[in-house]
Order: C-alpha cells, then sequence, then structure tokens
C-alpha cells in the first residue's frame, strides 16, 4: 500500500520531526510504502527522498515564547495545527490521490512498537480513542467532553454520546473517501468562524462531531494508539503503541 502521513509542525514543533520521522518510518507499517508531508515554516535541511516539504505560514504572529504546554488553548485557536489544520491539508489534495491511504498523526508523537495491520479495509475513516476517556485510565470519569455549545455545527446532544470519543491528534481514512471527509470538515470549521463560534475543543469537536454523523463508517481504535507520555504509564490498563506528548516535551519545545 502508500500512504500518506502528514505532520504540522511550525517553530519549535519542528524539533519534533526526527523521532516523528525516525520512528513512524521504521515501525509504522514497514512492509508498506510510506511519504511524509512536512508541513513547516522552518528548514529542515536535505530531507530523505519519501519526505516533501510543504511551505506554510501562521496566520497570527505567534512568538516562540508561546510554545508552551500550557498555553494550548491560545496555540490551538490561532495555530495552523489548530482549527486550519484541514485548509492546511488540502494543499496537498492532488498529491493525495496518488495515495491509498492518509494518515495525520501529531507532531509531538513517535511510534515505540512495530504496527502492522493498521488499518480495518472495510471501513474508510479512523480515528483514536482518546486514553483519558477511556476505561483502560484508572482515573477515568466516563463523562464525554462533546461539544455543548447549540450554536456549534459540532454540537452532541448528551443522549447521543455512545462512551466513545477520539482524540484528534490521530486520524485519517482511505482515499478517496478521506479527501471528501477533509473537504467537509473544513467546511464546517469555516461555518463556526463565520458564525463567531468557537468549539470547545476546537478540530477535536469537529472530528467527533463528523464520526457521530458517520458512525458505521469509523475504524475506532485502542487509545494505545495515542498513549500520553507526561501521565504515569501504570495508570493504564494498556502498553503504548504510540506515545503522544512525550515527557520531555517542554524541554524539546526549549531547544
Amino acid at each position: 500500500m502508500k500512504i500518506a502521513i502528514a505532520f504540522i509542525g511550525t517553530g519549535k514543533y519542528l524539533n519534533f520531526l526526527e523521532e516523528y520521522y525516525e520512528t513512524f518510518n521504521d515501525k509504522f507499517q514497514p512492509n508498506d510504502e510510506k511519504h511524509f508531508f512536512v508541513f513547516t515554516d522552518g528548514e529542515i535541511g536535505d530531507a530523505p527522498d519519501n519526505i516533501t516539504v510543504v511551505d506554510i505560514t501562521e496566520d497570527a504572529d505567534i512568538k516562540q515564547s508561546d510554545y508552551d504546554p500550557s498555553n494550548w488553548y491560545q496555540l490551538m485557536h490561532q495555530s495552523v495545527g489548530g482549527l486550519r489544520r484541514f485548509s492546511i491539508i488540502k494543499m496537498v489534495e492532488d498529491q493525495l490521490k496518488e495515495f491509498d491511504w492518509f494518515v495525520f498523526i501529531d507532531a509531538d508523537m513517535y511510534c515505540v512498537e512495530t504496527t502492522e495491520n493498521f488499518f480495518d479495509e472495510t471501513k474508510p475513516f479512523f480515528g483514536v480513542q482518546h486514553p483519558t476517556f477511556h476505561e483502560s485510565w484508572s482515573r477515568n470519569t466516563g463523562v464525554m467532553p462533546h461539544e455543548r455549545n447549540k450554536l456549534s455545527v459540532t454540537y452532541v446532544d448528551p443522549s447521543k454520546d455512545d462512551g466513545v470519543y477520539l482524540q484528534g491528534c490521530v486520524w485519517g481514512g482511505r482515499v478517496p473517501e478521506v479527501i471528501d471527509m477533509i473537504n467537509e470538515l473544513n467546511s464546517r470549521v469555516i461555518k463556526d468562524v463565520e458564525n463567531n463560534v468557537l468549539a470547545r475543543a476546537h478540530d477535536e469537536s469537529h472530528l467527533n462531531r463528523f464520526r457521530l454523523d458517520n458512525k458505521d463508517k469509523f475504524n475506532v481504535l485502542h487509545p494505545s494508539f495515542a498513549f500520553p507520555g507526561n501521565i504515569p504509564q501504570n495508570e493504564f490498563s494498556h502498553d503504548p503503541k504510540f506515545i503522544h506528548a512525550p515527557a520531555n516535551k517542554a524541554e524539546i519545545l526549549k531547544r
């Protein structure tokens, strides 16, 4: 199979690319052809043949000091890694048509276990169950953080909660269906922006509403594919396959 992987990393988030590329290139679907689309405003030197660098810029003036985990809300609102991610990915829409599958993976992630048979051929879309809203976490409350603002297109009536809440760090689908999904999500974001509405979890809220609208078409991945590196591993009943937000994230962002 031919797999397209999207990395979005502006500013200091480009610092994550080295481990991201090395681990996903080696361990993720090792027998398949992978190509990485790196969306960045930085320089990465001589890129391997399976990396395409896509130059992007931020709409807002985000300072280097803003890249702090405590400032995530502001960053998600303003940055291309937040609400703008769907329009950014659309920049390579034509190139994506050459692939079998598209995978979005957050910049601050890396692969720790060789992963094969990742895709479910019977379902065109996939997303990862948020690990802290799953029974495998010892402190899980069972409350789903779906959007409750009825003014947003991402609104979810509490009666529709089905125990699944996707984290926006890993998602994608089969080409060409996933291209339609990206276009639809981008249109929904634009509608909220035009109405001056900001969904509670930004792009994640849009992803979750889309899943609920297309439940039968979604493969929900186990939370081990989004294992939080900043929470003790013994608080979970499973081992990680992908690490998200490594324990040394703040240190990496200060390099």
